[in-house]
């Protein structure tokens, strides 16, 4: 008998650790939520010249919060956005990168491409190349 409450003990603290675990793994999945950071990238240019933004931002702009102010040292302009609608942050990312690029050089620069051997090592640099343009994670 004495076998059994103990057993029936430890198996009730056990799942209240469990739920306390769940409630805490959760907690820090909100916390930790990407939805609410702006992305911002450095643009070097006045902020009097962002009256009217390059077509990659522009499209996005009913989906997106955006904020223009002058960068910290007199070093151009911070454009800070974040998705508010129906727009991916991985799209936010490469529209506010392509943005950066018309506005500081008039197009959109592209890596340089090495991978044109037609071997494994070519494939596997277009690969990554690829997938690198989105998140800039690999």
């Amino acid at each position: 008998m004495r076998t059994t409450s103990r057993a029936a003990v430890l198996t009730g603290v056990g799942a209240a650790a469990a739920a306390v675990v769940g409630q805490l793994v959760v907690a820090r999945r909100k916390a930790d939520s990407r939805d609410e950071h702006w992305l911002a990238v450095t643009v070097h240019c006045s902020p009097d010249r962002l009256h009217d933004l390059p077509e990659p931002l522009a499209k996005l702009r009913q989906d997106v919060e955006l904020r223009i102010r002058p960068a910290t040292g007199d070093k151009g302009t911070e454009l800070l956005a974040r998705p508010v609608g129906h727009v991916s942050r991985e799209d936010l990312r490469v529209a506010l990168r392509r943005t950066k690029s018309l506005i500081e050089t008039g197009e959109v620069l592209r890596p340089d491409t090495p991978a044109t051997h037609p071997g494994p090592a070519g494939r596997v640099l277009r690969l990554v190349t690829s997938r690198a343009a989105g998140e800039g994670r690999l």
